[in-house]
């Protein structure tokens, strides 16, 4: 993960999860996060798939 100050975050609800894309504006590193623990973007792909 990014240890810069200039994070991006984004957060969502999907189902019952929080789910949150972090995005490093000087390195373009993006990292998600589920619950407040880290998650593949797979995982939330499937999330978001299971909201249909």
């Amino acid at each position: 993960m990014c240890r810069t100050k200039q994070i991006v975050e984004i957060g969502i609800n999907l189902g019952d999860s929080a789910v949150t894309l972090h995005s490093c504006s000087k390195c373009e590193t993006r990292w998600w996060e589920r619950d407040g623990e880290p998650v593949e973007v797979t995982g939330v792909l499937s999330l978001a798939a299971g909201r249909r």
